[in-house]
């Protein structure tokens, strides 16, 4: 996926526009997540006339939308997914929430033998939340229920909430091209083709296998 430009091929919306404190969440929200970065860039460009901590907030995101973009671009090809397309369907978003769960994530261990996913999996359940439900209205949770803080929870929690105003329709176009997309790396085997490519892998299944010892 090649570099994106701060705002350049996509329309601007009118929330934030004439809210300097709104628009300068939205690039917090954004994250590393380039394409929201570059949408809330461009909502933020009434910003340049603005003098001061707002405006530098703007031109930081442009840093990093930069930075991000080069380290794109660095990748190695190795930890890209094969399964990314130029063009995606909201059309494919409720089969595809069916089965992110159930990926074969690696799990990361955390103090106190707590275990949770790759930030992908995080983002991707933010992302289908936010398409279905909003904004999160619940408060952040501390403990979990066997004692100890709950990683797994907090971990939700904070994607989820990170993605506070952002628009459903776009959180289900970000969900799509976020499964196709997000390195085969965060799972110990990458079973995505079987989902993506249901036919294909309906004909393998079918397929018979040689009688031992014929011709």
């Amino acid at each position: 996926m090649g570099p994106i430009a701060a705002g350049s091929s996509i329309p601007a919306t009118a929330g934030p526009k004439r809210d300097p404190n709104a628009a300068v969440a939205l690039l917090h929200a954004a994250g590393d997540d380039r394409e929201a970065l570059s949408e809330a860039i461009a909502d933020a460009a009434f910003l340049d006339s603005h003098p001061g901590e707002h405006r530098q907030k703007l031109r930081a995101a442009r840093a990093r939308l930069r930075q991000l973009n080069a380290a794109a671009e660095r990748a190695d090809s190795t930890d890209r997914s094969p399964h990314a397309k130029a063009e995606y369907s909201t059309e494919d978003f409720t089969r595809l929430t069916a089965h992110y769960e159930k990926l074969n994530w690696r799990m990361v261990s955390k103090p106190g033998g707590a275990t949770v996913k790759p930030d992908d999996f995080y983002r991707l359940y933010a992302l289908h939340m936010q398409a279905v439900q909003g904004d999160i209205t619940t408060e952040r949770p501390m403990w979990a229920e066997r004692g100890g803080l709950d990683f797994e929870g907090r971990a939700r929690w904070d994607a989820w909430s990170a993605l506070r105003g952002t628009d459903p329709a776009k959180a289900r176009l970000r969900f799509v091209k976020l499964f196709h997309e997000f390195s085969p790396g965060a799972l110990y085997k990458d079973t995505r083709a079987a989902v993506l490519e249901p036919a294909a892998a309906t004909a393998a299944a079918a397929t018979v296998a040689p009688v031992a010892g014929g011709k």
